[in-house]
């Protein structure tokens, strides 16, 4: 596993196309503040005042200074999480934090302006199509009304995010510096998070359960100091939470996300009522890999062939995916890659997990994960690049301010695009047993997707509603959440380890975003429609798809799906994808009876 875990070496950020280096984005900073404050003088009073020309002019410059921002900002945050432990890095990352803060307080009468406007000026205005580009997110905007605060309030706010983002950094430099030694049977050495969780996909039993102890063993001596950060973002959201008259922690989510309440809740709950479908799967693996009890550690054992992919061939299998879809794709994959936009290799310092960033109009994405050469890491990477081309496509084709989906929607190309990769690994395998590997590897990822995410959105809502009550979030309380909705998904099929109780505390999507993981619950059942109506009818289906990425989030969600199959108002849009995970699950379990 040491060897394997190299491949990826050496694959790391070229940041040059955000900033030259420290110095530069500091200068940067200072221009940026300086050009906002130009903005606001000239534009201050003015929002709706000189007519439609007047405000696609003010939101076009809105959008210019926006953008250099995110370069700007980014390139602290991409430093950050790739050197935690570099003074000039955190120097930076801090400098960043208050710049920010100070740059978005100077903007942020723009859009208060715009929200207090009556409704038939506002209404007219976004009649008029020189606004069009912009329309959707305005209106969106405006239905945020009942929740904005006066600009003062605002302001302030504003101004003590970085105190806030401090315990964001803390948590973040508390997982990338944890290193915890561990002998896979090459001998002992130190190992991250990522790089112990990828023994879980390994044959060998005592190195999976071991791998899992060893992880444990070493946040539970952090556990106290991950919760209190963590006890610390959510007191501050439910305290922002009521000073805007917000009822309940998971709305500002669904807004994003423009997504009604009731159809998120009703989704879960649909995902809850298919559990039986994991459990099927988990007392089949058991019987298959001969174990007794199924423990947590052999969730993701490997069943068939394992199956080993080293960096070169995932570059090679997700361009093809891309390529084979649409050209336009994979020339988007082979750019980012040539011009370092990819950090794969993983090291100290660096954070876990994978996200993608959609810098601006002016910078292809960048993309971070953590590669140590398995189908998952495969699956990864097509994910990312799933992000990756929506967002370039949409910046070609939008607004700043309107590229950017909700979590929900912005989690559909990414997971599409991880299903087609998964197709494109069936499809090369010859032999019966690595076939049979990668179809159970698709089952399990989905599961993943759907009921541990689904899992992940109950934990946080007891979190928040006992923070809510003025109880402290403590690692024993947070772990007795933990366990609770864990075990009402696992149930009596998978046994789970003491030291589980921990689990919660190296999920970075707790941190940066309020019930961010049903996003992936809703992506996965839509990607897998769109699946669907792809395999029935490739030609009518890949021109929608295209515009769909390219339409960013200048519709609501129900608009850019509808062209796809996909409506949310009918009480069978999640019936049809579960027949699909069906069929995923079915399709793994016939190829693993054959073996």
């Amino acid at each position: 596993m040491a060897t394997a875990a190299l491949s990826a070496a050496g694959v790391r950020w070229d940041l040059s196309d955000l900033e030259p280096d420290a110095d530069a984005a500091r200068r940067d900073w200072d221009e940026l503040l300086e050009r906002a404050r130009a903005f606001a003088e000239r534009w201050r009073g003015t929002v709706g005042a000189e007519g439609p020309d007047g405000l696609r002019k003010l939101l076009d410059e809105l959008d210019d200074l926006n953008q250099d921002g995110s370069r700007v900002h980014f390139y602290g945050r991409a430093r950050e999480h790739t050197d935690a432990t570099d003074p000039e890095t955190n120097d930076l990352a801090t400098l960043g934090r208050d710049r920010a803060a100070d740059f978005e307080n100077l903007l942020l009468f723009a859009d208060l302006e715009w929200v207090e406007l009556d409704d038939a000026q506002a209404d007219a205005l976004l009649a008029s199509p020189e606004l069009e580009p912009y329309a959707h997110r305005l209106r969106v905007a405006r239905e945020e009304k009942p929740y904005v605060l006066r600009e003062p309030e605002e302001q302030a706010l504003n101004a003590r995010r970085p105190a806030v983002s401090a315990w964001e950094s803390l948590h973040g430099r508390q997982l990338a510096t944890l290193t915890v030694e561990f002998d896979a049977g090459d001998g002992s050495r130190a190992h991250t998070i990522d790089e112990l969780l990828s023994y879980l996909y390994v044959p060998e039993r005592e190195t999976r359960i071991g791998a899992l102890e060893a992880l444990y063993g070493g946040l539970k001596p952090r556990a106290d100091v991950l919760a209190a950060s963590y006890d610390a973002l959510v007191g501050d959201r439910l305290s922002v939470d009521r000073l805007r008259g917000i009822p309940e922690p998971m709305l500002p989510t669904n807004m994003r996300n423009e997504l009604d309440g009731e159809v998120v809740e009703t989704m879960l709950r649909a995902v809850e009522e298919n559990y039986p479908l994991a459990r099927r799967w988990f007392d089949r693996k058991a019987k298959l890999l001969g174990v007794e009890p199924f423990v947590l550690a052999d969730q993701y054992a490997p069943v068939g062939q394992e199956a080993q992919v080293e960096w070169p061939q995932a570059v090679e299998i997700v361009e093809g995916t891309l390529r084979d879809f649409e050209p336009r794709l994979g020339d988007i994959f082979r750019t980012c890659l040539d011009r370092g936009h990819i950090d794969a290799e993983p090291r100290p310092g660096k954070i876990g997990g994978a996200y993608c960033n959609a810098v601006s109009a002016r910078v292809l994405p960048y993309v971070l994960m953590n590669y140590t050469d398995n189908v998952r890491d495969v699956i990864t990477l097509a994910h990312e690049f799933g992000h990756a081309v929506h967002g370039a496509l949409a910046l070609e084709r939008q607004t700043y301010r309107s590229f950017r989906t909700g979590l929900a929607i912005a989690e559909v190309p990414s997971t599409f695009t991880q299903l087609l990769a998964v197709e494109r690994l069936v499809e090369r395998e010859d032999d019966p047993a690595a076939r049979a590997g990668v179809l159970a590897d698709r089952a399990e990822q989905a599961m993943a997707a759907i009921f541990r995410q689904t899992v992940l959105a109950r934990y946080e809502q007891q979190a928040y509603a006992a923070r809510a009550e003025g109880k402290a979030l403590t690692a024993e309380r947070l772990g007795e959440f933990w366990m609770a909705a864990n075990s009402a998904y696992y149930g009596d099929s998978v046994q789970l380890p003491d030291g589980y109780g921990v689990g919660w505390s190296y999920i970075p999507h707790f941190i940066v975003a309020r019930f961010y993981t049903y996003a992936y619950v809703f992506a996965h059942l839509v990607a897998f429609s769109l699946v669907a109506h792809w395999r029935r009818d490739p030609g009518a289906f890949t021109p929608a798809y295209l515009d769909f990425l390219a339409s960013g989030a200048s519709k609501s969600p129900q608009d850019l799906l509808a062209p796809l199959g996909v409506d949310l108002r009918d009480p069978r849009a999640w019936a049809d994808a579960f027949e699909e995970f069906d069929r995923a699950i079915r399709e793994a379990e016939e190829a693993v009876d054959a073996l």
